[in-house]
Formats: structure tokens, C-alpha cells, sequence
């Protein structure tokens, strides 16, 4: 059985070791995500990104916008994401909401497993 951890002490994001794999990786993905979005805003929009900017980011811009802006707009009445616009730190914004949902979607997904496992392996006396 492993210990349980002291409800008292409390683990720093500052102490070494604290920084996992998977969290390296997470903050990596999220800042490439808002970088590249803030270089396609910079440039303008050019169509070589919006492909990319669009698969970097799928399916969390996509639950973002559905969820949020969607009915955000309805709700205002709102038809200004129709015209073009010069620089807005908004897009970048909304790719790096993306990624976010995205990371947390698997940090989900991840959570799950292990429970599931732990439970499986609970029933059978492990």
C-alpha cells in the first residue's frame, strides 16, 4: 500500500521534481499554440496558417466556440466576428482557450483510466 500524503503539507509548484513529464509537455503545447497564433495574427492572417492554427487547436477551439461564443452572440446580439478586423489579441487568445480545453480534455480522459484501473484492479484484491 503506498502512504498517504500528510492533508497538511501541501506540494509547491516550486520544489524541484515538481515539473513532470507531462507537464513539460502540456505548457510546451500551450505555449507553441498561443506563439503560433500570436505569429499568424501578426502576419496577418496568411493562409498557410489557418490550416494549421485550425488542427493545433481542433477539438477544444471547436468546444470553445460552440459552448461560449455561439451563444455569447446570440445572447448580445452580436454580428461583429462577421467583418474583418485588423490586429486582435483575441484570436490568439481563443486558439490558446483551445488548447487549454484540449490538454485538459486528456488530462480528463487520463484521470479516468486510472480510476477505472484502480477500481478493476481493487475488485480483484490487488
Amino acid at each position: 500500500m503506498s502512504n498517504p500524503v500528510s492533508p497538511t503539507t501541501t506540494r509547491s509548484w516550486s520544489k524541484s521534481g515538481a515539473w513532470s513529464g507531462a507537464r513539460l509537455i502540456a505548457v510546451g503545447y500551450l505555449g507553441l499554440n498561443l506563439a503560433v497564433a500570436l505569429a499568424n495574427e501578426i502576419a496577418g492572417h496568411p493562409s498557410v496558417l489557418d490550416p494549421a492554427m485550425a488542427l493545433i487547436s481542433f477539438p477544444g477551439a471547436i468546444l470553445i466556440l460552440v459552448a461560449l461564443f455561439y451563444p455569447l452572440a446570440l445572447l448580445l446580439g452580436d454580428t461583429s466576428g462577421t467583418e474583418e478586423t485588423g490586429f486582435s489579441i483575441l484570436t490568439p487568445l481563443f486558439h490558446g482557450a483551445g488548447a487549454l480545453v484540449n490538454v485538459l480534455i486528456v488530462w480528463g480522459v487520463i484521470v479516468f483510466v486510472r480510476h477505472f484501473r484502480n477500481e478493476a484492479d481493487g475488485s480483484r484484491g490487488r
